[in-house]
């Protein structure tokens, strides 16, 4: 699956929050950098939905990816929405260097 920054942004407003276990980002210019950053450290990435649930207004899913740099593997996302677009959302994104999983 490509993914793009922009489109990935097409839910967020100004007022949206993410949550990871680093820290929380607000807005769209903060989760941009988050994002980006995320983005640049798996160039090339194959990405992959492996789950994924929506009830009400909350939508879950479960995402893995590889890169030459690094894979992803059990990423969780959970963003709740109000007016259609993100609210807050959470996510956990454990990065595995590519190099170690080579040994």
């Amino acid at each position: 699956m490509l993914v793009s920054l922009d489109g990935i942004l097409d839910d967020d407003t100004e007022k949206s929050i993410l949550i990871t276990s680093e820290r929380g980002y607000r807005g769209k210019r903060e989760i941009r950098a988050f994002l980006g950053a995320l983005l640049d450290a798996m160039p090339q990435a194959e990405w992959a939905l492996t789950a994924s649930a929506f009830g009400d207004n909350t939508l879950d899913i479960e995402r893995s990816a590889k890169s030459p740099a690094h894979t992803i593997s059990g990423g969780v996302d959970t963003a709740v929405f109000a007016d259609a677009m993100i609210a807050i959302q959470t996510a956990h994104c454990p990065l595995i260097r590519a190099r170690l999983n080579a040994l």
